[in-house]
């Protein structure tokens, strides 16, 4: 690896570290480069300019969990769909949990930063696409799955962010780790309340 190559590898280490760090309010050019101890004039020069930065970072650096991760991190879940269901929601939690760069993703995202979207949207929405579908694949009757994954996924990743920024939600403490084991329990809870509604007769436990 040459010089240049060297320097590359460096400021692309750096926007991660200030993306993981500090978040998208300092993700800009002269951070970067104190970051990786560079001049600002190197990142013109190699990149052309931020957006370029950001899409060579978001192209070929590790951002996000992979589908493998979250499959490893949820453990077996079995063939019962709503043990699998749950092992892949708490896989997806686990690993957002422990990503900082992926709560930073989210939440310039949903500040509306378009230099975010533009290159991270698509991918993960073919990720969820990707997990949706191993949760019908294990569901039989698909009715509701997705509506199911969709409200808990929202609710988690809320709290997660919530986390970041203030220790306290409705009484629960989100600094510590025995409220998001409590967390997890209630999500099996809902998950398992969910599939047992869906196997019920009709007349019993639907409409």
């Amino acid at each position: 690896m040459g010089e240049r190559e060297r320097t590359e590898a460096r400021i692309l280490d750096a926007v991660g570290a200030v993306l993981s760090g500090k978040g998208y309010g300092y993700l800009g050019v002269n951070e970067v480069a104190r970051q990786a101890g560079v001049d600002k004039v190197l990142i013109y020069r190699y990149f052309g300019g931020m957006p370029q930065l950001l899409n060579a970072f978001f192209s070929g650096r590790k951002y996000w969990p992979s589908t493998e991760e979250i499959l490893q991190t949820g453990g077996e879940g079995g063939a019962d769909p709503a043990t699998r269901a749950y092992a892949i929601l708490r896989g997806y939690l686990r690993e957002l949990k422990k990503s900082d760069a992926a709560r930073q993703i989210l939440r310039g995202e949903i500040a509306g930063r378009e230099d975010v979207s533009t290159w991270t949207a698509d991918e993960r929405y073919r990720q969820g696409m990707e997990l949706l579908g191993l949760l019908r694949d294990h569901s039989g009757d698909a009715e509701g799955v997705t509506e199911m994954a969709a409200l808990l996924t929202a609710g988690f990743t809320f709290l997660l962010l919530r986390r970041d920024v203030s220790r306290r939600y409705l009484g629960l403490d989100l600094s510590k780790e025995e409220t998001w084991e409590r967390l997890e329990k209630t999500i099996h809870l809902l998950v398992e309340l969910f599939y047992e509604k869906r196997k019920a007769p009709p007349g019993e436990g639907r409409g």
